[in-house]
């Protein structure tokens, strides 16, 4: 019987690798707007809104979305559906994709479809046609 044993004799030095979790908070101006509700990972209701070259709103829709991440004065926001608007000109993008993700710094986030379309119906009744 052969038995073959090899050591270097060397002894590794220990990695230790540290994790810190980062949080983010809103800016009292969000947190104000948006209210205490919101959480990462939530699901709640946006505005797709189209908008021309003068900056006035010219078609919207309440849009499903989901809460991704707070980043002080932004929020990271996934569109849980497609929505497509007519188009308008001036406008380069008329929708918005499934999966779409965007950084929401007006604060538009709403708990709920119904307060979601209310605004959109406010913002919309202050357009003249």
């Amino acid at each position: 019987m052969i038995l073959v044993v090899s050591c270097s004799g060397k002894k590794e030095p220990e990695v230790v690798y540290e994790y810190q979790e980062k949080t983010y908070e809103l800016s009292d101006e969000l947190q104000e707007k948006i209210g205490s509700w919101a959480e990462e990972g939530m699901s709640c209701y946006g505005i797709l809104a189209l908008v021309d070259k003068e900056g006035v709103i010219q078609e919207g829709s309440v849009i499903r979305a989901r809460i991704l991440r707070f980043n002080g004065d932004s929020v990271k926001m996934r569109s849980l559906e497609s929505k497509q608007l007519r188009e308008v000109e001036g406008c380069d993008q008329m929708g918005i994709s499934r999966g779409e993700t965007w950084w929401e710094t007006a604060g538009d986030i709403y708990r709920t479809e119904e307060e979601a379309q209310a605004q959109l119906d406010e913002a919309l009744s202050k357009v003249s046609f």
